[in-house]
């Protein structure tokens, strides 16, 4: 066997190994053996968990081989900011449907009695533009771990050993 016959069953062994594993990251609910950061006390998704409402993030990764690299993609915009964390900036005018929204959330918090609460709508109905920003811990599922560098070695290792013996099987054979 060849190099470069080597160099392609590792890379073809790694990429489907690797896109086994970071594909079960979304059933772990972690990156391995890290868990995932919580959501937000005040976000309260109707269904689904952390990364999985829809399942639209975990079916757009994509890898592929080029050369020595493993290369993982993604379609969607949110990919990398859910992998990594980072911030989001928001500057914008509320719509009316969102004034009225908040003009309901403020009468239902005065009917609880809750002050601040029904301020804070009211604040939010009136507000000529809106702008926050919103940080999202990272929530990593493909990259660098301990795990990868392990499973790398693993396969590194079987398919060096099937070398040899496929050398040393030929080369009895002359």
């Amino acid at each position: 066997m060849d190099d470069k016959t080597f160099l392609n069953n590792v890379m073809r062994d790694l990429k489907t190994e690797l896109d086994d594993e970071f594909d079960r990251n979304f059933e772990r609910k972690a990156f391995f053996d890290r868990p995932w950061a919580p959501l937000s006390k005040n976000y309260d998704p109707s269904e689904g968990s952390v990364l999985m409402r829809t399942g639209a993030l975990r079916q757009s990764l994509h890898s592929r081989i080029d050369g020595t690299q493993l290369i993982y993609e993604s379609s969607l915009k949110y990919a990398a900011l859910q992998n990594e964390g980072g911030t989001i900036r928001q500057d914008f005018v509320p719509s009316d449907k969102m004034r009225r929204w908040a003009w309901a959330k403020a009468r239902e918090r005065r009917e609880q009695g809750d002050k601040p609460g029904e301020e804070k709508f009211r604040r939010m109905a009136l507000a000529k533009r809106i702008k926050r920003t919103i940080a999202v811990p990272a929530r990593p599922f493909i990259g660098e771990h301990p795990r990868v560098k392990e499973i790398a070695d693993s396969i590194v290792r079987e398919n060096a050993e099937k070398t040899l013996e496929e050398a040393k099987r030929n080369f009895n054979k002359r």
